[in-house]
């Protein structure tokens, strides 16, 4: 039983869709307290074997439910985010109510990542953030997985976006600040590169603040959000370069979609990132500091259109070896196996202790 907001529905289809058609896999949307009379029953005539959750504070929910079961029912903490890292900058640039409500946002996440028996973290980079302050609990990686069906295709069934030539896109949503600084630093690259046209897409909350610090330059072209997924995957096919410039990410999509439809990626190096890009085989990584850096990557591949096509090819067989839905439902049966094994073996030493 998956414990989840109705947000990330597509999220919790994708990974139903791959799991196997043995596995009763459901979604109970709770996240609202008036959700929760109607969920608890909903658990208790379902009798789920595993809860699983993206939402640490529905960890309380699940344990109310094993209390009424009288029985240890495994559950499962999915961490898509650097949480400590995100909860520091809202207490720094968040609004007055955000940081009013700040300590008790941590505290709910926090107790609810203890009282999980399992935390799943989303990247290796996070999992061993997660050891360091669980070292007791039991971790291991479920990357967010993709679709590949929604990405692979002719180019030809898109018609690409009238950018102006050469181009180099970003796709970020600026909604978490140590995401944007990154962005807001990208802007030294763009002034080394007044000959290259840069599609910005996405919105959020600090997009005012990213729209400022590009404000002079007339080669950068804001795009807004686009539709999903038929526009993001039009915008991958109208670029000769994807970047990501974030100061903060675990596993970001964007880069997964962007390899799928043969896009070569440069990007942060940061956080999950390296994770999701072979140095030199799919694209590069690269600190955000080192400007020079990013003005030469992106130019080798926008003057060689062998080596960007080779990378865009290799990137995409990478991405379909490694992060389909299909590879992680594989880890994700995993954890449910192994907690479940877990349990029964406890259920036999109580019995033999008693």
């Amino acid at each position: 039983m998956m414990l989840g907001a109705s947000y990330k529905a597509h999220l919790y289809s994708s990974i139903s869709k791959a799991l196997a058609s043995d596995t009763l896999f459901e979604t109970l949307p709770v996240g609202r307290v008036w959700e929760l009379p109607t969920g608890l029953n909903r658990l208790l005539r379902r009798r789920p074997n595993v809860i699983f959750t993206n939402l640490p504070p529905t960890t309380w929910y699940a344990r109310l439910y094993r209390h009424l079961r009288r029985q240890h029912i495994p559950i499962i903490v999915w961490l898509l985010g650097d949480f400590w890292r995100e909860h520091s900058a809202l207490l720094e640039a968040g609004s007055y109510t955000k940081r009013l409500l700040a300590p008790s946002y941590f505290l709910a996440w926090s107790s609810g990542l203890n009282l999980a028996d399992r935390i799943l973290a989303t990247c290796a980079w996070l999992e061993k953030t997660v050891r360091e302050r669980f070292p007791h609990k039991r971790t291991s990686v479920l990357y967010q997985g993709i679709d590949p069906d929604l990405w692979l295709g002719s180019p030809f069934e898109d018609h690409p976006y009238h950018f102006e030539s050469p181009a180099v896109g970003i796709l970020q949503d600026n909604n978490i600040l140590p995401k944007v600084r990154g962005l807001l630093r990208f802007s030294e690259v763009v002034k080394e590169m007044k000959d290259v046209n840069f599609y910005i897409a996405g919105g959020g909350h600090y997009t005012d603040m990213v729209k400022k610090a590009y404000a002079d330059l007339p080669n950068v072209h804001f795009v807004g959000r686009l539709p999903y997924p038929d526009g993001v995957r039009r915008f991958f096919r109208s670029l000769r370069v994807y970047v990501l410039a974030s100061g903060l990410d675990c596993c970001p999509n964007t880069l997964l979609e962007a390899s799928l439809c043969r896009c070569p990626v440069v990007a942060s190096r940061v956080g999950g990132i390296p994770e999701l890009v072979v140095e030199g085989e799919t694209g590069w990584t690269i600190p955000n500091a080192e400007t020079d850096t990013w003005v030469d990557r992106i130019r080798d591949l926008l003057n060689d259109n062998e080596l960007a096509s080779r990378l865009g090819h290799q990137g995409q067989q990478f991405v379909l070896d490694r992060f389909s839905w299909k590879m992680q439902a594989i880890r994700l049966l995993s954890a449910f196996k192994e907690e479940l094994r877990i349990d029964v073996d406890q259920d036999s030493e109580d019995t033999s202790a008693r």
